[in-house]
């Protein structure tokens, strides 16, 4: 039998964004990117504009002469320019300079093509620009519409479908326009468009080079006619306005923390990726609507449950205005009533949320990441009382879960959300809506009915964080009872002395024996006694589920598992995220670090973007977005909260400081960890931390081995231990 054939070497994506629009690209000249998708090759390569995919691919075609070409077959040379990708080209006697950059004021993207002769004489060149219009968001893959409306006016042609548009504008008026490549004199076109053309003549020499800008600009229809200013301000100048989307960038780089890891240069390179490609989900696409996509190319929208894994490492980050006003944009969308249709119950918050509006529900785990979330920012922020209805929202949030927990056992119950949907809409489209799975926890395509380890780990959480946050009461006396009984069915129900793990989960009252690495959120979570913890970290790391890229969703040994099943065997580096974290909760500093620096170094094979998943027997990514936050998101949560051992209270302006460092380290440091309004900077070295405060007050230090107060502008040495070493 022969060896299989290796896979073909995949094109780097590039990933341009601000907080309204995107572009994908490979960096070859159009805006093309093709991508494995369900196991097949997509072009998602376009422009993406307020969470619409506007366009599919982006191409520019050359004419001179008798001769014809594309720009990607003319590239010499291309590379990131601040906040745009540049490329440079030479053809039949011409240098083309091409910059491709998002742009500020409007929610899309510009191409710049500077063209200049440089050899022989003048000559006439003609730049083809053509794209299919897709206008729809991405909630589901390769849906596109094909009945469009078109209307040329105003310098620019604008296209419609169903409450969403576009508009494209270029400093030289097009000579030519076309339909599905059949020339088309304009004004209006209602009807079929699988593409749109545009033909621009443009007189080049040595003496007088031409610039031809065009923009793709759009989303939401209802602000496409206020937006026709702003696109012919952009196209006039559009270099301010990419240089404002750049400063934007640098200026939050800039506020956020620094670390060093001399003894692991890995692990700082990783988080420098981490940070960068978080920016990179940012998005407000639309008013009142902040957050951050959950990845792309293919799920960029604001989805609850990934936006939830990313605030948190937001908080340490320090943009707690961010996730302040991510979090009012979720409670916007908290369910109010039954809506059978979107799978909502009562209390509970939205799964995905788009500018249209579009919204849906129906998962077993977002509502309950929100307690904790808020609980964090509390604490981050200083805050004495929680922002207007806040309180009630998590009120509902927990009425939501109690309302799912058997009664007899405590348990909280998941499952039926995707079918219940079906169900609902099955007398009105044959549409379906989101996932076909019985089931919708993190592992949303495989079936992990009816109560979950990890939910019944994360409904404790969500309790103790709504006690945290409520003070004494009847309610709250109720919710720390179900929080104590939870933690014992942990503890008792889901032991499985056979492999010295838990259960995945419990079924009709059977305890399924399936190897996730889900268990492994009890660990961190503090629910067992250090050795079963300990017991739990050394049965993930061995080879059935642990690999040299990370930590498989399903045993290798389970008669279930498939290497390329999304959820039955794939590598997660969310999951390897959670075994770092668990390691270093119980004191396994070699192990957790390791964990860590595979990510890390999954960061550097893939250019400094977080996949998705990959396949469970090789390191190759597999039905994978190039990039989704709860890829970046954990692991530097874990940096923050296990390695440095941190834990901010800024109403009590007091920072804890347990690190778990491997015992051959010789030096950690931090500067500008964001405490209130001042920052605080810890150099870390065996038995000894100092810590610099530049703040208003004392800023309390505790090491567990020693506390002290440090004055404003003032530094103190404490002794420090870590649980690592």
């Amino acid at each position: 039998m022969s060896a299989p054939s290796p896979a073909p070497p995949r094109v780097a994506p590039v990933l341009l964004t601000s907080l309204t629009a995107a572009a994908l690209l490979d960096g070859c000249g159009d805006l093309e990117l093709v991508r494995e998708t369900r196991g097949a090759d997509v072009d998602w390569g376009g422009v993406i504009g307020q969470c619409v995919r506007l366009t599919g691919p982006w191409r520019f075609a050359l004419e001179s002469g008798d001769a014809v070409t594309t720009l990607p077959a003319t590239l010499r040379s291309a590379s990131p320019d601040g906040a745009g990708w540049v490329s440079h080209h030479e053809w039949n006697g011409f240098g083309l300079d091409q910059r491709v950059a998002v742009v500020d004021g409007a929610p899309g993207v510009v191409r710049i093509l500077r063209c200049t002769r440089v050899a022989g004489p003048p000559a006439s060149l003609t730049v083809t620009s053509s794209f299919a219009p897709y206008l729809l968001p991405v909630l589901v893959e390769g849906i596109r519409p094909h009945l469009f409306r078109v209307k040329t006016g105003e310098d620019e042609v604008r296209m419609r479908q169903r409450g969403f548009g576009l508009a494209v504008r270029s400093n030289v008026p097009p000579a030519h326009l076309f339909l599905n490549r059949g020339s088309w004199i304009g004004g209006r076109y209602r009807g079929r468009v699988d593409e749109v053309g545009f033909e621009y003549v443009l007189s080049v020499s040595r003496e007088a080079p031409v610039e031809l800008r065009v923009l793709i600009a759009g989303g939401v229809d209802r602000w496409l006619e206020p937006g026709t200013e702003a696109r012919a301000a952009i196209v006039a100048d559009p270099e301010s306005s990419i240089a404002r989307v750049g400063a934007a960038d640098r200026a939050w780089t800039e506020s956020t923390p620094t670390l060093r890891f001399p003894d692991a240069p890995a692990l700082e390179r990783g988080y420098g990726a981490a940070r960068a490609a978080l920016r990179r989900l940012y998005s407000a696409p639309a008013e009142a609507l902040t957050g951050l996509v959950a990845g792309y190319p293919w799920y960029s929208a604001l989805w609850g449950r990934d936006i939830a894994w990313m605030l948190p490492a937001l908080l340490w980050l320090g943009d707690l205005d961010w996730v302040r006003r991510s979090v009012d944009t979720a409670l916007r969308f908290q369910a109010r009533g039954t809506i059978a249709v979107l799978g909502a119950e009562p209390g509970e918050m939205p799964m995905q949320v788009s500018p249209g509006p579009i919204f849906f529900y129906g998962t077993s785990d977002t509502t309950l990441y929100y307690p904790v979330v808020i609980e964090q920012w509390a604490r981050h922020a200083g805050a004495t009382a929680l922002p207007d209805g806040w309180a009630d929202a998590l009120g509902r949030m927990i009425a939501w879960a109690e309302a799912r927990t058997d009664p007899a056992t405590g348990l909280l119950r998941n499952g039926g959300e995707a079918e219940s949907i079906s169900s609902a809409t099955s007398s009105l489209a044959r549409v379906r809506y989101g996932i076909d799975s019985p089931d919708t926890t993190i592992w949303d395509s495989t079936d992990r009915r009816d109560h979950a380890i990890d939910l019944q780990v994360l409904f404790g959480q969500a309790l103790g964080a709504a006690t945290a946050l409520r003070g004494d009461s009847p309610d709250v006396r109720r919710w720390q009872a179900l929080a104590d009984r939870l933690a014992t069915a942990v503890r008792s129900r889901y032991a499985w002395g056979a492999e010295g793990y838990l259960y995945d989960t419990i079924r009709a009252g059977v305890p399924v024996g399936q190897l996730r690495p889900n268990a492994l959120r009890a660990v961190s979570a503090g629910l067992l006694p250090l050795a079963d913890g300990r017991r739990l970290v050394e049965r993930v790391a061995r080879d059935d589920l642990t690999t040299p890229w990370g930590v498989r969703t399903l045993s290798a040994r389970d008669p279930g598992y498939r290497p390329d099943a999304y959820h039955d065997g794939q590598v997660w580096p969310i999951a390897t995220a959670w075994a770092a974290d668990a390691a270093l909760a119980v004191g396994d500093a070699d192990r957790g670090v390791a964990y860590l620096e595979t990510i890390a170094n999954r960061y550097a094979a893939e250019g400094g973007y977080a996949n998705e998943c990959y396949r469970g027997d090789r390191p190759e990514p597999f039905d994978s977005c190039f990039l989704l936050g709860f890829s970046v998101a954990p692991y530097l949560s874990v940096l923050f909260e296990r390695l440095w051992g941190l834990r901010l209270d800024t109403a009590a302006r007091r920072l804890t400081v347990r690190p778990t460092f491997p015992r051959n380290w010789r030096s950690a440091a931090i500067d500008g960890l964001r405490v209130g309004r001042g920052t605080v900077s810890l150099d870390w070295s065996p038995e000894r931390l100092r810590s610099r405060w530049f703040g208003e007050g004392n800023l309390t230090v505790e090491t567990g081995s020693e506390r002290a107060e440090v004055a404003p502008g003032g530094s103190r040495d404490l002794a420090v231990g870590t649980a690592g070493r």
